[in-house]
């Protein structure tokens, strides 16, 4: 022990901290005994010692060996007599005293215990003469000192191999229940240190030989010395090695299997960095429940970076060069995932078979790591992009790709619909365009349902997407949306009233209403009855894949079929998505065309490829290569060769933007999609990887962007600031992307098709279903579950998925979460999961407290009629994102949710308030992450004040400000926000007594929402005078009086401005006024008597709309467009 405590602190040896700690186990179970000793003695009984004994003397003998190898190391083999006899002695003692205490217990336990012990004592006896007969060798020159070193560390390990085989017999004599118990665990935690440690001695014996298998040198004082019933117990390397890897083998068997039928395939350098920087947060966060593998953690933290940094630096070209490449990463991610899935089930619920599993899986991570060391690559590190690369699109280039007209002349296509419409019968009429997927149908029609000469004839008009599956409610409130706007009253109505409602408002109105993406005549035996015949010429537009479903709407119509492209206009588009206006080079012209050629006319394929080519080498031999790509095998199919140019251009997308396209394909065919809600998923999924260069929501947005450049998202609605608020996918995309996930084991999707959904009843008014038709458990074995089902069908099943880490839940049937549903089994049916999104599932009026035991969460969203949220939510300590979807009234958020530090994203609807103490303000808990916060209850007092102060770095605020009547603190006072230095968007709804005080405004706002604030005009200079106000959107009677006299030296930078629901008559202003102004909202100000006109003098302007407004506003709407003639007015009048 003196020699071995010497050690010198540089010397890196993983293997004395091993020692150290066993060193700590045997002084901690003498000190106990002394305690247990006492209680004997009061019992008059004597405590058993056989085992403290048994490894005192075992772990004196590593000691020893170690010591001996350190000596070595310093050079000087056997100049230590003293240690060497005075070792002798006591071996030959503690043997001795060994086997006297044994025998005195000759059952049961003891009797395991004296066999142990028996076996352990023939064991140092032949150590003791191995040593000596090293020494008598070493002194007569027939053996080196590396001879004597490489014995040495035979003997170690051979006793190591003996103390772990011994743990390991200890095993079958605990039951299952007591083989997780903390009295047991010591032993189970002592057998991964020994297996560990078996191999850390291996790997250095192979530092020092080459020989495949090690032997002891036999010698005749060693035959002479040996006495006992027990001999021969020293053995070879090879052997030792092969009894460990029996035992490994046994440990395996009795693990459990990997809950995952297959890991993602899908950019794994990008799971390892994910895994990595996992690792970091749970080491720096240090919970008790890591403590007996947390060396090992360590280790795998510090190879996963090296392994990581290395894949990242793989390239194309590299596998083809090196195929075995690909399975070398495929072998790494997979240790990778079993790694995450282990380590993550220790922080749950950690079984002593977790432990194993994660020496197990170190011992593989190594080999591949030292694999890894060995592997010379071809491509320089300038050559690959990183994963934590910052993406910059152009503006110009976001610009045109959130047009949704086309850069062909279609002029024959686009007249012979708008004819049809404002043309023929006064009878309601319906007009169909079919054609295959990606031709072109919904562009068309949009493009017509905006042309100047449709929007004039028509008195309303309205948009609704159908899809393949639809709810008559959705469509129902989506054409109601266009037509008059949607209140709570509206919201609130059954589906029959809603029908009543349509009806009534299309009554004496022609109309023009559009039903894109028909793919069952059902829909419209649903809505015919919505829409009146006044013979006044309405028609309805429908969009559909398929000619029957066209005749069967309309049997006398002759459905107008979309045409494909002629080569030419395939031509012009590829010209104009690629070269954006500045034509062709003339050495790209034969190939360009010939690439055009084989997008066989189909406008989707064009636009596919286009995006490909605007991001490679624009020079003849790299187009040159993708053209050659297109003729692997001919196909007269556009829908076929389309499919083929997306797998082309997946194949070209970066590897950190494939996991964030693939993942668009989990969301609603032909719904548009929330840029916000898929950019939280993608940060939760770890898609997303930390810059100091911009934030995390910045990077998202800039890798949504980079897919939308390369046509293959689209933009379907945009912000007042411009940014995309929610975009799409083409269903050929979509299917694209379902079909790739399937492939790649990315995500599944569930259906009512599969089983054994498939044999379930549906029905409307309900479902409960009889497990006596079917018993078995519904098990899954994805990493990521996406599901489109019934709600109770989903439920009633009690699905199960140990592996599962996200579940996404669609209804396919009833919106809204109407009927609360038991969701008991997640939290142990899917204890491992990372996002779980039941915002569409009503969870009922009590907030589960077990929530709190998904301690993995990245992101929580459900809906509930819930009044407060439990203190448990706290245990989630790495949710980034969670969303309340309440049902009704105001959700109170537990005090301690002030120390949930990840948390970035915080939404609760209707409203949500903190419950607070006098003492919490005492505290310096902050929400340091949260950058986006909706909808916060706060009353006009240092409360709000001294809340905001703790939300330092939010970006993003909504929240409703109410003053109580029965209160009379700080009457009339604006709270003070200037503390949110960072905030950019506000939005602020008022409830309370009239508020007497100027506005104390974040400096840095770029977006201001007011409601119901009811303030004289006079107020208004306080908002004009912030200098960086880009949007402002005064709603609800925000300001109060007919008159509204703008003055200079404000609004500098406003782009945006909506003004709804005001009583403003006559508003005086200028074009200097607003000199920056883009686009003019008008909604329901029905006294106002006109727009002023010399807004025709602003040139930035664009857009203005005028929804619901007097005719003297439509009518100088209009007068503006005459004087300038390029501002688009859009107009919805009151029905008659």
């Amino acid at each position: 022990m003196l020699v071995f405590t010497k050690l010198e602190e540089k010397e890196e040896d993983q293997t004395i901290p091993i020692f150290f700690a066993e060193v700590h186990t045997v002084f901690t179970e003498t000190g106990s005994l002394k305690q247990t000793k006492l209680i004997h003695l009061c019992q008059k009984a004597e405590p058993r010692l056989p085992d403290l004994l048994i490894h005192v003397c075992l772990l004196q003998t590593e000691l020893f060996l170690k010591g001996m190898l350190h000596r070595n190391i310093q050079g000087s083999t056997f100049q230590i007599k003293d240690l060497l006899n005075r070792a002798k002695d006591d071996a030959d003692w503690m043997t001795k005293e060994l086997i006297k205490r044994l025998g005195e217990h000759p059952h049961g336990e003891a009797e395991y215990n004296a066999e142990y012990g028996n076996k352990t004592a023939a064991l140092i006896q032949q150590v003791d003469h191995k040593v000596a007969s090293l020494h008598q060798l070493f002194e007569a020159k027939k053996i080196t000192e590396p001879t004597v070193r490489n014995s040495t560390l035979l003997l170690l390990l051979n006793i190591v191999a003996f103390k772990a085989e011994a743990l390991f017999e200890k095993l079958p004599l605990e039951s299952s229940r007591a083989a997780n118990s903390v009295a047991h665990r010591k032993d189970q935690i002592a057998l991964l240190a020994r297996l560990n440690l078996f191999t850390l001695l291996c790997n250095q014996l192979k530092k020092e030989t080459q020989d495949v298998d090690v032997i002891f040198p036999q010698t005749e004082t060693f035959d002479a010395g040996m006495t006992g019933p027990i001999n021969n117990m020293i053995m070879s390397s090879s052997q030792l090695l092969d009894k460990q890897n029996h035992l490994r083998t046994k440990l395996r068997e009795r693990s459990p299997e990997f809950p995952f039928s297959d890991i993602p395939k899908t950019y794994m350098p990008g799971f390892i960095d994910f895994l990595v920087r996992n690792l970091k947060e749970l080491l720096k966060y240090d919970p008790a429940s890591i403590e007996q593998v947390r060396n090992y953690i360590k280790e795998i933290h510090l190879h996963f970076e090296s392994l990581g940094s290395f894949l990242m630096k793989v390239s194309e070209s590299d596998i083809e060069d090196n195929p075995e490449l690909k399975d070398f990463g495929v072998h790494a991610a997979n240790i990778a995932y079993k790694i995450e899935h282990v380590i993550d089930s220790i922080e749950v619920d950690a079984q002593w078979q977790h432990f194993f599993l994660v020496y197990d899986l170190l011992e593989e991570l190594r080999i591949v790591n030292k694999q890894a060391s060995s592997i010379q690559l071809t491509t320089s590190d300038a050559g690959v992009q990183s994963s934590k690369h910052i993406i910059q699109v152009p503006p110009n280039m976001i610009s045109r790709a959130a047009s949704n007209e086309t850069v062909v002349d279609l002029r024959d296509e686009e007249q012979y619909a708008i004819d049809q419409l404002i043309k023929g019968s006064t009878r309601r009429g319906i007009v169909s365009i079919i054609g295959m997927p990606g031709i072109g149908k919904t562009t068309l029609a949009w493009k017509v349902f905006n042309h100047p000469n449709v929007r004039d004839h028509f008195h309303c008009l309205a948009w609704c997407t159908v899809s393949h599956v639809y709810e008559r409610r959705e469509l129902l409130l989506e054409i109601l949306r266009g037509i008059v706007g949607l209140t709570d009253e509206i919201r609130q109505m059954t589906n029959e009233y809603l029908q009543l409602k349509l009806h009534q408002c299309l009554l004496r109105n022609r109309f023009l209403i559009v039903m894109d993406d028909v793919w069952d005549a059902g829909v419209w035996n649903d809505l015919r009855n919505s829409f009146p015949d006044d013979a006044n010429g309405s028609r309805i537009l429908i969009t559909s894949r398929l000619r029957d479903v066209a005749m069967q709407i309309e049997p006398d119509s002759d459905p107008h079929s979309l045409r494909l492209f002629s080569d030419d206009e395939s031509w012009t588009l590829l010209v104009e998505k690629v070269f954006h206006g500045k034509g062709c080079p003339e050495e790209l012209l034969l190939v360009g065309k010939g690439i055009a050629k084989k997008c066989k006319g189909l406008p989707l394929a064009v636009v596919a490829i286009s995006g490909l080519l605007q991001r490679i080498e624009k020079s003849s031999e790299s187009w040159g290569k993708i053209a050659k790509s297109l003729i692997a095998e001919v196909m007269e199919d556009p829908n076929a060769r389309c499919m083929e140019i997306l797998e082309l251009s997946y194949k070209h997308l970066p590897g950190y933007l494939k996991p964030c396209f693939l993942y668009l394909g989990v969301f609603l065919e032909d719904k548009d999609i929330p840029v916000s809600k898929l950019i939280r998923f993608w940060l939760a999924e770890g898609f997303i990887h930390d810059s100091e260069l911009k934030s995390l929501e910045g990077i998202a947005e800039s890798y949504l962007m980079e897919l939308i450049s390369r046509s293959l998202v689209e933009i379907s609605k945009k912000k007042s600031n411009g940014e995309v608020k929610t975009c799409r996918l083409h269903d050929l995309l979509r299917d694209f992307c379902q079909l790739k996930a399937k492939e790649e084991n990315f995500f599944k999707v569930i259906t009512r098709s599969d089983e054994p959904y498939v044999s379930f009843p549906s029905s409307d008014f309900g479902f409960e279903f009889d497990f006596g038709h079917y018993s078995d458990r519904v098990t899954y074995e994805s990493y990521r579950l996406c599901i489109f089902l019934e709600r109770d069908h989903f439920f009633d099943s009690v699905p199960f998925g140990l592996g599962t880490r996200s579940i996404i839940f669609f209804p396919s049937t009833d919106s809204e979460p109407i009927c609360p549903s038991d969701i008991s089994f997640i939290w142990h049916n899917f204890k491992l999961l990372r996002t779980l999104d039941f915002e569409m599932i009503n969870i009922g009026i009590t907030f589960p407290v077990e929530i709190g035991l998904l301690v993995h969460l990245r992101y929580l969203a459900v809906s509930g009629y819930m009044c407060s949220i439990p203190q448990s939510i706290a245990n989630l300590r790495k949710l980034e994102t969670f969303v309340v979807k309440g049902l009704r009234g105001q959700v109170v958020l537990p005090d301690n949710m002030w120390s949930m530090a990840s948390l970035r994203h915080l939404h609760v609807n209707m409203h949500v308030a903190f419950k607070l103490d006098d003492k919490e303000f005492g505290g310096c808990c902050e929400l340091g992450n949260l950058v986006s916060f909706s909808r916060l209850s706060l009353s006009c007092g240092e409360d709000t004040e001294n809340i905001v102060k703790r939300l330092p770095n939010l970006r993003e605020l909504k929240c409703i400000f109410f003053h109580p009547w029965d209160s009379s603190q700080n009457c009339g006072q604006f709270p003070k926000l200037d503390s949110l230095t960072r905030l950019v968007s506000l939005n602020v709804s008022y409830v309370g007594r009239a508020i007497t005080s100027e506005f104390v405004l974040p400096p840095n706002l770029r977006e201001l929402t007011l409601s119901n604030f009811h303030l004289p005009w006079s107020h208004i200079p306080t908002i004009g005078r912030l200098p960086n106000l880009e949007v402002l959107k005064l709603l609800l009677g925000a300001f109060e009086g007919l008159v509204w006299d703008m003055e200079e030296e404000q609004f500098k930078e406003l782009k945006f401005l909506k003004l709804d629901d005001l009583n403003i008559c006559q508003w005086n202003a200028t074009s200097d006024h607003l000199p920056k102004l883009e686009r003019l909202v008008l909604r329901n100000c029905k006294d106002l008597e006109e727009i002023p006109n010399d807004f025709a003098d602003i040139g930035t302007l664009e857009v203005i709309e005028v929804h619901w407004c007097g005719q003297s506003a439509e009518e100088s709407a209009k007068g503006i467009r005459e004087a300038v003639g390029d501002i688009k007015v859009i107009i919805s009048s009151h029905l008659k």
